[in-house]
């Protein structure tokens, strides 16, 4: 039946068209108030809801399929009154599953139980056929042929595939219905019946089931088909060997950039000079080569490794402690303080019988500890004997052999801690000072050496003249040496005393002068400092006196030693067995003076010199003949070593002075804000509950991203991360388990989590331009004295946090280990090692070594974990040092390394994908899949899941996003979780608990902001530019957004009061009182720990939603469960919040309403503001006054258009013309009437603008015609559609043409309609000289642009 022509609209009479594509709102239909509701709206309701109503979906579909030959073949419509009897039974018993849950079992029982089941059914039935085919026996141990496994996937996806069928229903929303196209868009059965509309619903049936059991498969499929065939594997070595070429050339570039001869051919160009500059600035190994960087990478969890040993045991052995005070009798003499004095006797005793009583002294139960901590120290002592560094046979500067010094304190060698080295305003005890200069009173070899010391040292002979020395019965030797007479005057020992102490505070106090130090180097002054102090004095300079601390010192410092001498000697090796490490690592003693020199003029320098030295000496004077050694001997086996400027910048970092005025300032104002910065951080994360959570949560799709999917596969135990973890934090495990811990500690696995060692290092490091700082979030905030007993409370929670990182780096450690053993099994041991050496090979001695492939297996698996999971110690290039340093990026390391990870995800499973080892082509395809399943088909699937299961169009979501979004929301993945009968809608942000979406989150902004821009009506110009600009923004935001505490600071100062989003931190008319302290409360709240319950809005504390939820909703009296806006938290979303990690957040269109209005109606005075700043500009010319008002009215219109997107968002969501109409009085907001009615009102001339202009004597002069014509043009211009308006030029005055509008506009395609009957045209005067050519040829066009020339030329 065709349908019934309307004719055109009489022309004058615009009307635009239709937005293509707009949302039309459904039509709302009355329900009926006597159904009857069987289930109530609890999370339990709302599952046996959607259960139930599955379950009638479920029979209506297998019924619908019986139906369906039955209607093919008598034309009946059996299938219509099952689908109706269906709709019917779900309205009768009131079955409208809403929500996750509700929809969500809706879509279980009626898609899932049925198909899985008789999938199920067929692999059982195959397998049957089998063993009766095969025999039982031989079925069972005989694995199936590719061809068996083909048939066994086919039988059961055939089986799913009739049940997917059997159970669809009319309605049942594909893929292609959903993208509008492709071979699964499901036909329409409107206007069918019978046998016409039975074949629909069969060919529907098939086309829903095709998607449902080919999508996942197909998908899959291409993915690892990519890898099996032979012409994929020959893609991927393509692929791979192109990749490596482009990894060589990088090298080749920055060893040409490091080696190049000034004024030769082989010197670098300006360009490439400086692109091998930003690309060695950018990477965390700078210029150094691959090998020589990952061996430096290992230093920390060597040491971290030898520290947790040490802390394990000084917690058990205070446990043990407790216990054995409790075993005591009452009356006892040993306390906690006396056991300790007797552990530390123990440890620093030399003669072995005396140590034996010592010991025997100690309680039992606490022998093995103790024991266990002069092991520890001793293993360590061993260890270093045997290092490259001892090979050499060094000295002190006094000529003692340092391996005589180290076999000396076996058995009882302990550092020592002074507080005169670390407390600038260190002050003795007058106790001290009094023990001292007895013990000086009574030693007169003490007291010599002293004040002969401060006799030299003395220029004028001042500290003892004559008098003193006279007076005391002192001497002078021929060589200086001071002599003490009969004993030791009171006066004398004074003076010695000071002298002494003098010697110490000032080398501790002394300010450090500025160059470079090394970021790793061998403390030699460990074993120069051993001297054998008498107690007395160890008092006076502020012995830290406890052996626990001393213990843990010395540990640290010899692991430290042991695991960077190991680094310089691995390095020396490769320099004399790698070509190319040689080049780079020249060892001078080889060489002759002439080729020394000429390596100096390449751009050389001699490590341990002094145009390389390991450390920096006191400002302002020369170093010491012992710092001297101490800087020499700081390179180890690289000592002499002479090697690229390049590479020495990359061994070291630079520091300025101390005393510098440059130092003063960066330490004072940008350390300061840097340690604030640390501090903001460091309360949003770690002491954050929701953030500990999900730093957990998160962290599993690291794991997936790798194809590691817990439970599910070979290795990768849960339970055994699980115990590494727990054992970590709180020192209780077997052997085997801390053997596993202290092995992934030592490959770079564990203790790298990004964001903690970022806030840790913007701590203690700052600005990083001395030498000295604080070295945790206690000290940073408290100070060294205070931070002790804070850093009591903060220290769990960091291995809290550290944990969950531990936690899936352990488990894909394992797992990667477990995959790789597996691959391997059935290759040779040449193809076993060229795999995990990476083509490298090893030597004939490493080959014969037992157990070599296992240990390459775990050094394999932890490089892999090192590259494709986010790891602190490879994100630390000279970019992302600096990076930390600015204000801006509060957390710029973990989205650096999601970039880094993404593309070494990638490149792994390419080159795997290329290996001619079958199963290692086959872990490369896992990799591929896992990383494109979580990276990029998830956050898709979680939007169009959410969608389904709470019933919220996508429209919806999208609406939002465009018009009410935050700045962090527009490029989200926004999931809906309901929408209540008020049209507020709840829904998660799905990116925060994704932490691949720093990979797509540009993308998805640019989607926005072209929706955005499109449906404003702009241009292709505008569309492409705001998008451009919005998409940049997005992907450089990680690293150029405002810091937190920046932010706060800007909102109190730059803003005027106000944040980034409008909101107000104080009243410009509060008092100066106020306002500060509003302005403090406001920076405070950035500082603040999120474990407290209070939040700071508009400069005030309130309760967090936290409060108001799990206090407010018990205790309404004492804290009231809606916050200002009404939004009322519960206890049971509060808690799952806080153990989930996943925060559900609420949009009210209605409320948001008003502050979109509101803001945008302060952009529309803003806009006619740009108009006023002229009126009273005396300069004006006419001209420049009507550019001014043409100015002005376009940024109404850019506002005005923004405006009316707005409220086509809303209604959108559900609200009609007249509900944002009512509720935008309701609010007192005026000035959307020509919004609503979608026209454009250019503003007009005001009575305040007539006034300025006649008292400038420019009123006269303002083009009042042009004024005229142009509101013309502009009055009633529809906000929705583009429009290209081009006046004739005789229509105006000469000299002006009125801006088009945009330029763009293609109207939609007419619908297909009857030839319309001709109208008479009424006749028209027309105009002298006017062309018509300006309308346009498309008819629409010109009839819309007849109608404007009408309105400006009154019809003439």
């Amino acid at each position: 039946m065709a349908e019934e022509y309307t004719p055109p609209p009489i022309v004058g009479a615009y009307v635009p068209p239709p937005i293509v594509g707009a949302y039309v709102p459904p039509p709302i239909v009355e329900e009926e108030s006597e159904d009857k509701q069987f289930y109530d709206d609890t999370l339990l309701g709302e599952l046996g809801e959607g259960v139930a109503s599955g379950v009638t979906k479920l029979v209506e579909g297998v019924s619908g399929l019986a139906a369906i030959p039955v209607d093919a073949a008598t034309g009946s419509n059996y299938g219509d009154q099952i689908t109706q009897a269906g709709e019917d039974l779900r309205d009768s018993l009131g079955l409208d599953p809403e929500g996750f849950v509700g929809k969500g079992s809706e879509i279980v029982s009626q898609f899932v139980y049925l198909p899985v089941k008789l999938a199920s059914m067929a692999g059982r039935g195959y397998q049957a056929l089998r063993a009766a085919r095969l025999g039982k026996t031989k079925a069972a141990t005989t694995p199936l042929t590719r061809g068996e496994r083909f048939g066994l996937a086919a039988s059961q996806i055939g089986a799913a595939g009739l049940g997917e069928i059997a159970v669809t229903t009319d309605g049942t929303t594909t893929i292609g219905d959903w993208v509008e196209m492709g071979p699964t868009q499901t036909e329409d059965l409107i206007g069918l019946r019978g046998q016409e509309k039975a074949m629909a619903r069969l060919r529907n049936r098939l086309r829903s089931t095709a998607e449902a059991t080919g999508l996942g498969a197909g998908v899959a499929g291409a993915l690892g088909a990519l890898g099996r065939t032979s012409a994929g594997q020959g893609v991927a070595k393509a692929v791979s060997a192109k990749l490596d070429k482009v990894g060589q050339n990088i090298d080749d570039l920055l060893y040409q950039r490091m080696t190049a001869r000034p004024g030769t051919s082989e010197e670098l160009g300006f360009f490439k000079s400086k692109l091998a500059d930003a690309i060695a600035f950018s990477r965390y190994r700078g210029f150094l080569p691959d090998e020589v960087a990952t061996k430096r990478l290992l230093i920390e969890g060597e040491v971290s490794a030898e520290i947790k040993k040490a802390e394990r045991t000084l917690k058990q052995l205070d446990k043990q402690i407790d216990v054995s005070l409790k075993k005591m009798k009452p009356n006892s003499q040993l306390d906690r303080v006396g056991i300790m004095s007797k552990v530390e006797e123990f440890l620093t005793e030399t003669d072995l019988k005396t140590k034996a009583g010592i010991l025997g002294q100690i309680p039992a139960d606490l022998r093995p500890n103790v024991q266990a901590m002069r092991d520890h120290v001793d293993s360590l002592s061993e260890r270093l004997k045997g290092g490259s560094f001892l090979s050499s046979d060094p000295v002190t500067p006094d000529g003692n052999s340092i391996k005589d010094i180290i076999d000396d304190g076996i058995g009882s060698y302990l550092r020592r801690r002074y507080r005169v080295f670390e407390d600038a305003k260190y002050t003795p005890t007058r106790e001290s000072i009094d023990a001292a200069r007895s013990f000086f009173q009574g030693n007169k070899t003490a007291t010599e050496k002293e004040l002969t010391r401060l006799s030299k040292a003395d220029p004028f002979n001042s500290a003892l003249d004559e008098d003193f020395m006279l007076k005391n019965g002192l001497s002078k030797t021929p060589d200086g040496e001071i002599k003490v007479g009969a004993q030791v005057t009171p006066a004398a020992a004074q003076k010695a005393q000071e002298a002494f102490l003098s010697k110490y505070a000032v080398k501790g106090r002394a300010a450090l002068g500025g160059g470079r130090v090394a970021r790793d180097r061998l403390d030699t002054n460990m074993f120069i400092d051993r001297e054998n102090v008498p107690k007395a004095l160890r008092q006076l300079m502020g012995e830290i006196d406890d052996p626990k601390q001393a213990y843990l010192g010395t540990v640290a410092d010899l692991a430290q030693f042991n695991a960077v001498d190991d680094y310089f000697g691995t390095v020396a090796k490769l320099a004399e067995q790698n070509q190319g490490v040689g080049k780079l690592f020249v060892d001078a003693s080889k060489l002759s003076p002439e080729q020394q020199a000429g390596l100096v003029e390449q751009g050389y320098v001699r490590l341990g010199s002094k145009e390389a030295p390991t450390m920096v000496g006191a400002s302002g004077r020369e170093m010491t003949e012992v710092e001297e050694l101490v800087n020499t001997q700081g390179w180890g086996s690289l000592s002499g070593y002479m090697v690229p400027q390049s590479i020495y910048k990359d061994l070291t970092n630079a520091v300025l002075a101390e005393d510098s005025f440059g130092a003063l300032i960066t330490r004072g104002v940008i350390g300061t804000f840097l340690k604030g910065k640390g501090i903001s951080q460091y309360s949003k994360t770690v002491l954050s509950p929701i953030t500990q959570i999900r730093n957990f949560t998160t962290a599993v799709s690291f794991g997936l991203a790798n194809g590691n999917v817990p439970i599910i596969g070979r290795g990768g135990s849960l339970s055994d991360s699980a115990k590494l973890v727990f054992s970590n934090i709180t020192s209780k495990g077997s052997d085997e388990v801390f053997a596993d811990l202290a092995d992934a500690q030592n490959r770079g696995v564990l203790g790298t989590n990004a964001e903690l060692r970022e806030i840790q290092d913007t701590l203690s490091k700052g600005v990083d331009v001395t030498a000295r700082g604080p070295r945790n979030f206690s000290e940073a905030v408290l100070g060294e004295k205070l931070g002790g007993a804070l850093r009591k409370g903060t220290k769990p929670l960091e291995d809290l946090y550290q944990g969950s990182d531990d936690f899936w780096k352990y488990f894909s450690y394992n797992a990667e280990q477990a995959k790789i053993r597996n691959a391997l099994a059935k290759a040779t041991d040449e193809q076993k090692i060229a795999y995990l050496t990476k083509g490298r090979g090893v030597t004939t001695k490493q080959k014969a070594q037992d157990g070599l492939i296992e240990e390459l297996i775990k050094d394999r698996a932890a490089q892999i974990v090192r590259d494709t999971v986010p790891n602190y110690s490879k994100a630390g290039s000279e970019l992302v040092r600096f990076g930390r340093k600015l204000p801006v990026g509060s957390f710029i390391t973990f989205p650096a390394e999601m970039y880094r990870t993404s593309f070494n995800i990638v490149r792994q499973a390419i080159d795997d994908m290329a290996s001619d080892i079958p199963a290692i082509q086959a872990r490369g395809r896992q990799r591929l899949i896992g990383f494109t399943t979580v990276a990029g088909v998830a956050p898709l699937a979680a939007v169009d899941l959410g969608s389904a299961m709470s019933g919220v169009p996508k429209e919806i979501m999208e609406a939002y996003k465009r018009s009410f979004g935050a700045p962090w929301e527009k490029g989200a993945i926004l999931i809906p979780i309901e929408q209540d009968e008020d049209g507020n809608v709840k829904y998660f942000n799905y990116s925060t608990s994704n932490p691949y979406d720093t990979l797509f989150r540009f993308a998805n902004r640019a989607f926005t902001e072209a929706d955005a821009a499109i449906s404003s009506g702009q241009s292709v110009d505008k569309v492409f530019t705001d998008t451009m600009i919005a998409t940049l923004g997005e992907a450089f935001a990680p690293f150029m957004d405002e810091a937190m505490l920046t932010e706060s600071l800007l909102d109190i100062s730059v803003r005027g009061g106000k944040t980034s989003t409008g909101a107000q931190v104080y009243n410009p008319e509060d008092s100066s009182g106020t306002k500060g302290q509003k302005m403090f409360n406001h920076v405070l709240d950035t500082l603040m720990p999120s474990l407290i319950p209070l939040n700071v809005s508009s400069g005030e504390f309130e309760p967090s939603r936290f409060a108001r939820g799990v206090i407010g909703s018990q205790f309404p009296d004492l804290i009231d469960p809606k916050d200002k806006f009404q939004r009322e938290r519960n206890l049971t979303e509060e808690v799952f919040r806080q153990f989930s990690g996943v925060t559900p957040l609420e949009f009210n269109p209605k409320k948001n309403l008003g502050f979109a209005a509101g803001r945008l109606n302060r952009a529309q005075g803003n806009a006619k503001r740009i108009f006023n700043r002229h009126t009273d500009d005396g300069n004006a010319t006419g001209d420049s006054l009507f550019e001014a008002y043409v100015a002005s009215n376009e940024a109404k219109l850019r506002v005005d258009r923004e405006y009316y997107r707005m409220v086509k968002d809303l209604e959108i969501m559900g609200l009609t013309t007249s509900e944002i109409r009512r509720e935008l009085k309701k609010q007192g907001i005026s000035g959307a009437r020509d919004i609503l009615r979608n026209e454009f009102e250019p503003f007009p001339l005001s009575d305040r603008n007539k006034k300025d202009m006649r008292e400038t004597g420019k009123y006269a002069e303002f083009p009042r015609q042009k004024y005229l014509e142009y509101r013309r043009a502009m009055k009633n211009v529809p906000l929705d559609v583009p429009l290209d308006v081009e006046l004739p030029s005789s229509s105006v005055e000469s000299g002006y043409t009125p801006p088009p509008v945009v330029s763009d506009y293609t109207p939609p395609p007419v619908v297909s309609a009857p030839a319309p009957a001709p109208v008479a045209q009424p006749q028209q005067q027309q105009a002298p000289n006017r062309s018509f050519e300006f309308l346009g040829s498309n008819p629409i066009d010109a009839l819309r642009n007849f109608e404007i020339l009408q309105r400006i030329t009154g019809g003439q």
